[in-house]
């Protein structure tokens, strides 16, 4: 639903209030397996941890999970228009290193400052 919102935020704001991000849409990659194992959960662990690291670094606006048992995993939003600098970024995946996860890079362009607000009280 809050993605919903940007989404519609985002269609009412001027031209001059955009501007390009970089959009990562994360699919099971070739390694995947439905199987929980010790490893799968250190690589679930590290993945949180990567999300996390980048998130608190300001590189990361948005990540989540898809609903439903899709190849379709989960989405990124990163705080840059540098497809190369986005996949650097990706590539320290513990998840995606391991072939868990593979991420496909889009530029996508929304208003300037997007973010998650805070859930009212």
């Amino acid at each position: 639903m809050r993605l919903l919102l940007l989404l519609v935020f985002s269609l009412s704001v001027s031209a001059q209030d955009m501007r390009f991000y970089v959009m990562g849409m994360l699919y099971r990659g070739p390694k995947w397996t439905p199987e929980v194992t010790e490893e799968t959960k250190k690589l679930q662990e590290g993945h949180m941890a990567n999300i996390t690291k980048l998130a608190d670094e300001k590189k990361l606006i948005l990540a989540g999970p898809m609903a439903g048992t899709g190849d379709l995993r989960g989405i990124f939003v990163f705080d840059t228009d540098d497809l190369k600098k986005a996949q650097e970024w990706c590539d320290q995946d513990p998840a995606v290193k391991a072939g868990r996860l593979r991420v496909e890079l889009h530029k996508w362009y929304s208003a300037k400052g997007i973010g998650i607000l805070p859930a009212k009280k």
